[in-house]
């Protein structure tokens, strides 16, 4: 399918869904009253304060993973990367949480995001040091590694939370499941200028992946310098995963599902592969947000659940696909 028509189809659901978004919830916002703006004002009050900074951290969540998930299976050469399962998720969310031990996001929020960095940028680095090697092997040393230390930062954050106080637990919930309810003005105009500058960083490098997607040495014999590429490439990630983390939680499976099923349509080629995936995952996650929101009257289903309800069974089908 062609790259043009795939853009197309993004930008014609961009609209549907952000109405959706919008409209869904325990206060419900009718269609009439969105187009029209004959709003009530409990319904500019839910909008405002709302339902609009959820939307614009989920749109800018989704699409922080999904290139993600792009860069790291161009990165790897593997469709089975994902921030989540290659434990980058997880290292964020780890030292997310050690940060609001210290107290210090409580005297400046952006010592939030930095912890977060912290541990996506170190979780990266375990994984890559774990899963190298020259044979046939790599891609599954590089998925075990991934999930071992996914595991092992999933432990040791729960061990540190043995020691923590409520409002900290109460913290550590959001980032377990992701949640994007409880977003407000202030983090979205912190959070979403430098998460859209990292992205569009990234996007822009979609020849070196291209090169580095073939391997190594031959990314080398056409001139790259495939070892600097490849560490600075996996820290710009590390940094947009631990943005992605701070406005979102952990959120699993987007990065996975998005950039494969985009690859299958338009091929491999991360020029345009990264921002169209950048697109997609902004419109996945807002959908499956709005989907919990709706299939649970007078509640909500946390996002995290509806994107592994949806990615499980696809990684375990790729898995099996793929011997």
């Amino acid at each position: 399918m062609k790259k043009g028509t795939i853009t197309g189809i993004l930008l014609a659901a961009l609209s549907p869904v952000c109405l959706l978004a919008l409209g869904t919830g325990q206060v419900p916002v009718p269609l009439t009253h969105l187009i029209g703006g004959n709003l009530t004002p409990l319904e500019q009050n839910v909008l405002w304060n709302l339902r609009l900074p959820r939307l614009l951290l989920g749109l800018g969540t989704g699409a922080a993973l999904s290139a993600s998930g792009a860069g790291l299976q161009g990165l790897f050469g593997n469709p089975l990367a994902d921030p989540g399962i290659l434990g980058v998720s997880g290292g964020a969310s780890l030292g997310a949480v050690l940060l609001l031990l210290t107290g210090l996001p409580a005297v400046n929020y952006l010592f939030l995001p930095l912890g977060a960095f912290a541990g996506a940028a170190l979780a990266s680095f375990l994984v890559g040091l774990l899963g190298r090697g020259e044979d046939s092997n790599e891609r599954v040393r590089l998925l075990l590694a991934g999930v071992a230390v996914s595991l092992f930062c999933g432990a040791l954050t729960a061990g540190l939370l043995s020691f923590a106080p409520d409002a900290v637990m109460r913290q550590y919930f959001f980032w377990t499941l992701g949640n994007l309810g409880v977003g407000t003005w202030q983090q979205a105009a912190i959070l979403l200028p430098l998460l859209l500058m990292v992205l569009i960083v990234l996007c822009l490098w979609g020849r070196p992946l291209n090169l580095l997607s073939l391997g190594e040495e031959q990314a080398l014999s056409l001139g790259l310098d495939a070892p600097h590429w490849r560490k600075l490439v996996m820290g710009w990630i590390s940094l947009l995963m631990g943005l992605a983390v701070c406005a979102g939680g952990n959120i699993g499976f987007v990065g996975l599902i998005i950039p494969h099923m985009l690859r299958l349509l338009t091929g491999p080629d991360h020029r345009s592969l990264l921002p169209l995936s950048a697109l997609g995952g902004a419109l996945f996650l807002v959908l499956c947000d709005s989907l919990g929101r709706a299939l649970l009257p007078g509640g909500e289903i946390r996002v995290g659940i509806v994107t592994a309800l949806f990615g499980a069974p696809y990684f375990l089908w790729l898995l099996r696909r793929r011997g």
